[in-house]
């Protein structure tokens, strides 16, 4: 029994690779701040909370005292799909299942001396939900069915202040990812007596927790009250898959004789290796206080995505699936701009962003409808206690998603036009002291 080759390990390679929520550009997940997502991820130059860890750890030594925070996002997405010529054709319609995914993020800060801080967090920055209805129909469930990717960053960070106007920072981040991917592909062999049609095999591809390292490096400039300048660096890194898993297993015909006989010839259950790189990412932002109470930013994030020049993967018992598959992704911008206005114990937000697509058009496909986005955020503070020790979070992000197309132009020969919607809501809970 021959499985596809070049189908099965381009789909083992896309869901090893780490695709996406579906609104981040490639597999990003860029909602790690309640505060700073309230101003649609604009904060590498004014974040003022714990989670700076995550998207300005040089300011973590303009903070006073000690702070932990704990949070989430609750994400929600919607993907369509519609075929043309002249596969799967004009008519055919698809639809994902609604994803509900919860990334969580935990921060901690403290400082230590007078130009000393030290922080610590958590989240989870990549991640994949895959899920189309009707999978034993589904046109293109010889690609994918299902797809999972799930991960945790730990991250440690220590900043200093350089001179009463320059703060900077360096840390380690330690990445854990699982990846899941299910698909029904042809065997190649008829089923005897079914009129010339195919045995079908269930794939089943995943690998455990498996951790890769990476250093990130910040700075943040003030050079007089209005303005602030921040610039936020993170390595790549190298995560190699070794112990992934495949198995695979015949759907069932409904004749136990033709099941037995054709169950022989599938490909045992084997490991399958191969090595992934998490892309760098360079965020600067520029943060203007025109008075007080308003503070205004503008970001610019460069994601390194074209990084990820070809993927090979190996399976030690049946060395004829081997294969390398070249990715060609493109790195892709996102600006963002937001502001905030504080009060005595409200502080009210709002931010729009544009993400740029990072896959090219011959690469959008059922497991990766990668598209252009554009996010509209609002976001809360609330100061409580007699104190102010504690701050309530929230925010609400809309992402709009564009229409993208692969008519004529998709190397995977399923064509037709991917919708996408997502709302981001989240929330996090500090405390000073």
């Amino acid at each position: 029994m021959r499985l596809h080759r070049p189908l099965l390990a381009a789909a083992l390679a896309v869901s090893l690779l780490g695709p996406r929520l579906a609104h981040g550009a490639g597999y990003a997940i860029y909602e790690q701040g309640a505060s700073v997502l309230g101003m649609a991820g604009a904060g590498t130059a004014s974040v003022s909370d714990a989670s700076a860890n995550y998207f300005n750890p040089a300011a973590l030594v303009r903070m006073g005292g000690k702070q932990l925070q704990l949070g989430g996002s609750w994400l929600q997405t919607r993907t369509s799909f519609a075929g043309v010529g002249p596969y799967p054709g004009y008519g055919v319609t698809e639809e994902m299942k609604t994803g509900n995914f919860y990334p969580p993020t935990g921060y901690w800060s403290a400082r230590v001396g007078a130009k000393w801080a030290y922080g610590l967090g958590f989240n989870a920055p990549y991640g994949l939900g895959v899920d189309w209805k009707n999978p034993d129909t589904f046109t293109d469930r010889a690609y994918v069915t299902k797809a999972d990717l799930r991960s945790l960053v730990g991250n440690l960070n220590v900043a200093y202040q350089a001179t009463p106007t320059v703060s900077v920072a360096a840390g380690f981040d330690a990445i854990f990812a699982s990846v899941e991917l299910r698909r029904i592909e042809p065997s190649g062999k008829p089923i005897p007596g079914g009129g010339g049609a195919p045995l079908l095999v269930r794939a089943h591809l995943k690998g455990d927790y498996t951790p890769g390292y990476t250093g990130n490096a910040a700075l943040l400039w003030t050079p007089n009250a209005d303005w602030t300048v921040g610039i936020n660096y993170r390595a790549s890194a190298k995560i190699k898959i070794d112990n992934g898993e495949a198995d695979f297993a015949l759907q069932p015909t409904g004749n136990p004789a033709v099941d037995a006989a054709a169950a022989d010839s599938l490909p045992p259950k084997q490991h399958v290796s191969t090595e992934l790189t998490m892309p760098s990412l360079v965020s600067v932002g520029v943060a203007w206080k025109p008075s007080p109470d308003w503070t205004w930013e503008l970001d610019v994030n460069r994601t390194g995505w074209k990084q990820f020049k070809e993927l090979a993967l190996a399976f030690d018992q049946t060395p004829a699936l081997n294969t390398t598959v070249n990715e060609d992704y493109q790195d892709a911008w996102r600006v963002s701009i937001g502001g905030e206005r504080r009060m005595t114990r409200v502080t009210y937000r709002l931010g729009y962003y544009f993400d740029q697509a990072a896959a090219p058009t011959k690469s959008v496909t059922t497991l990766l409808p990668d598209a252009n986005r554009h996010g509209a955020s609002v976001g809360l503070s609330w100061a409580l206690g007699q104190r102010k020790a504690w701050t309530l979070d929230v925010y609400d992000l809309s992402v709009f998603v564009e229409n993208r197309s692969t008519e004529n132009q998709n190397s995977h020969g399923f064509d037709g036009t991917y919708k996408s919607y997502v709302n981001a809501s989240g929330l996090s809970l500090a405390y000073r002291w």
